[in-house]
């Protein structure tokens, strides 16, 4: 039997939220422009694209994953998600959305589970649906954005998130959301999709391994997006700047590295799909910290080169075939705790 291929990085955008974003006036707001087309909107800037229907028909996306020879999808929501719309507004649309997940995992067992969608705005609403997530809904991981409408995610208002997390032995993928950098970039005219939403994601695993977030919470694992952002090429950077500038910035961990403590409790994903940074990554936190990631089905993923570019990995690092099996899927079944897969090992 082959082994099972699971995908934890993609996005499924419920018809219903869909709707609500193309009708929605204001700041985020989406526009229909083809018959399976529409872009999502923060502001004047288009911060995400929908190009096929399986982003947010359920049953078109499980005929893309037999095309591709996926096996399994760990779904979430993409920007914009429920952090960007108003308090109330965020709280309801993330209970609808994590209602829509679970109905699509019921209709597809071992195919598709889903992380918690969560309205971050207001911590104590989103402890709430988290508990009731894990509780009823059975998900399998957490949804986090790379900061809470401009608010840093090591910020001690969202430590009660993390708690739970480690807990409940839930990991997080963190994803980007709208920069911090946008206003930037805006005037630079660079897409969002090249530097800022990797950068966005790298300060943020960064911060919370420099705030104390992953040494208070040791159980704690997360997935970090788009091949670990930029992590994983800057690592001497990494390593000198915390040895030279921790004190004069006032921060201080127990004797653990920074980059010991990403590579203990941090797993890159493998959407780049560029050869030479994927043996980067690899050489860094080694086929046991690395996970299929397509981004499906964003324009800058690869749904249908994703499996193949692990095997080539494999192939000019010269992993042994048990090795690739790892980043293929037996990391993210172990991970999140997944039931095997009938006709998969």
């Amino acid at each position: 039997m082959e082994q099972r291929t699971i995908d934890v990085h993609n996005h499924y955008y419920p018809w219903d939220f869909l709707q609500h974003l193309v009708g929605r006036p204001g700041k985020v707001r989406a526009t229909q422009t083809g018959p399976h087309s529409y872009v999502m909107k923060c502001g004047d800037v288009i911060v995400a694209h929908i190009d096929r229907a399986g982003h947010y028909d359920i049953d078109a996306r499980i005929k893309d994953l037999d095309k591709f020879g996926m096996d399994t999808q760990l779904m979430s929501q993409t920007i914009p998600a429920p952090e960007l719309l108003e308090p109330a507004e965020g709280t309801y649309w993330a209970k609808r959305i994590n209602d829509a997940y679970a109905e699509a995992v019921a209709k597809h067992p071992h195919r598709l589970y889903a992380y918690a969608s969560l309205a971050y705005q207001d911590v104590d609403a989103a402890c709430k649906e988290l508990d009731r997530c894990y509780k009823e809904l059975k998900v399998v991981g957490v949804m986090m954005f790379s900061n809470c409408n401009g608010e840093p995610m090591h910020l001690p208002k969202y430590e009660p998130i993390f708690q739970m997390a480690a807990e409940y032995n839930l990991p997080i993928l963190m994803h980007p959301t709208i920069p911090l950098t946008g206003s930037i970039l805006d005037m630079m005219k660079i897409p969002y999709q090249l530097y800022g939403y990797t950068f966005d994601t790298t300060m943020a695993v960064i911060s919370l391994i420099f705030h104390g977030t992953f040494t208070r919470h040791k159980n704690l694992k997360m997935i970090h997006a788009h091949l670990g952002g930029m992590a994983p090429y800057l690592v001497r950077r990494l390593q000198d700047s915390w040895k030279g500038y921790a004190k004069e910035w006032g921060l201080s961990l127990d004797d653990v590295a920074p980059d010991e403590i990403y590579k203990r409790q941090v797993y890159p994903d493998t959407t780049s799909f560029y050869l030479p940074a994927m043996k980067c990554c690899l050489e860094w936190v080694g086929a046991e910290h690395m996970m299929i990631g397509t981004d499906y089905a964003h324009r800058v993923g690869d749904p249908e080169g994703a499996i193949k570019s692990i095997r080539d990995l494999g192939e000019q690092a010269h992993l042994k075939p048990d090795q690739v099996d790892l980043i293929l899927g037996k990391n993210a079944q172990k991970m999140f705790n997944l039931p095997p897969m009938p006709g998969r090992r």
